[in-house]
């Protein structure tokens, strides 16, 4: 069976064949080349980049919420309707939350390219985990345990608000909401690329210092070689509010199977993962800390997940589909 998958994120449109499983053809885009256009032409210009004409069916694994095979991303403007784009292509089309092709591929390999955070260790594969990716945006998903299915859960977490232990915490979500004129700090506004940026800028407040026009990328380099003070501190702080994050999802879905953490934000600071209060803070919860110091954080590499997740789930959806041809005049 022959598949086109996508892993549409915020910054980058990845595309991938697969074959009876295996991928053949990679190609990526930036997802702004794509601004503005209907699904039918993502797919298209996909196609013909890739060179390909023949496809069973399509699955998309998008940045937003997905509800009843429809999504809107959260951070471009591109939309993916299930029925519109299998009417106008002739083939069946699947619609689902990126997180959870991220969920489907640690289901089928929970132990890939994941390296322990503190804590106890290994994942525990056969009981509920979480997930935690910081990239353009913050997305969440739950994986249920074997006894409940083995299947792979949404959650917009990420656009939760914010939970602060101290007047240092409170007085940066109040920098924050003055900065970027919004009632609400949710963990996206500070635990995402954009949100390393909106964090810079409320310790500068803070500390009274103008700030640089820096980007995340920036801000994580000078952070971790610790040549400039606000960013290394800036760091600490996303450390700290990733930590308090993951154990609040780990608590809300009883995930003590663990919690997979990554995206590129996460990998950019990964280096002070181990050192920083990350795991502290993830613990440190209440009268719930005794529970989660057994649960593990592991740091999980993106790469291919996310299409390797979409291929998995459309193989099982479209097992019985006839492959097609894909119209060459789109």
């Amino acid at each position: 069976m022959t598949l086109l998958v996508a892993d549409i994120g915020g910054t980058r449109a990845r595309f991938a064949l697969y074959d009876q499983g295996h991928a053949l053809i990679f190609r990526e885009f930036p997802t702004a080349e794509f601004d503005g256009a209907s699904a039918a032409t993502v797919v298209a210009r996909a196609l013909e980049v890739m060179g390909i004409r023949d496809v069973a069916a399509i699955c998309f694994a998008v940045a937003g919420p997905v509800i009843d095979g429809r999504a809107s991303m959260t951070n471009v403007n591109l939309s993916f309707d299930e029925l519109e784009i299998s009417n106008e292509l002739g083939l069946p089309v699947a619609v689902i939350n990126d997180l959870v092709a991220l969920g489907h591929a640690l289901n089928a390999d929970p132990e890939r390219a994941v390296e322990t955070i503190g804590g106890p260790g290994a994942i525990r594969s056969d009981e509920t985990r979480a997930i935690v990716c910081a990239g353009t945006g913050l997305g969440m998903a739950i994986l249920p345990s074997r006894a409940n299915g083995r299947g792979v859960v949404p959650s917009e977490g990420g656009h939760a608000r914010v939970a602060t232990i101290d007047a240092y915490e409170r007085e940066l979500v109040d920098a924050a909401e003055q900065e970027l004129d919004v009632r609400a700090i949710t963990w996206e506004h500070f635990l995402s690329g954009p949100g390393l940026v909106n964090l810079y800028r409320a310790v500068a407040a803070l500390w009274g210092t103008k700030p640089e026009l820096l980007g995340p990328n920036e801000i994580s380099e000078l952070g971790i070689s610790i040549s400039d003070p606000v960013c290394h501190r800036t760091l600490e702080t996303f450390c700290a509010f990733l930590g308090t994050a993951c154990g609040s999802l780990a608590l809300t879905a009883h995930a003590f199977g663990g919690v997979y953490v990554g995206g590129t934000v996460v990998a950019a600071v990964a280096p002070m993962l181990e050192d920083s209060s990350f795991r502290r803070r993830f613990v440190d919860i209440g009268i719930q800390a005794e529970v989660l110091q057994f649960v593990p954080t592991v740091l999980f590499a993106e790469d291919s997940l996310g299409l390797r997740g979409a291929a998995k789930y459309a193989m099982r959806v479209f097992s019985s589909v006839e492959s097609p041809d894909v119209d060459s005049s789109l």
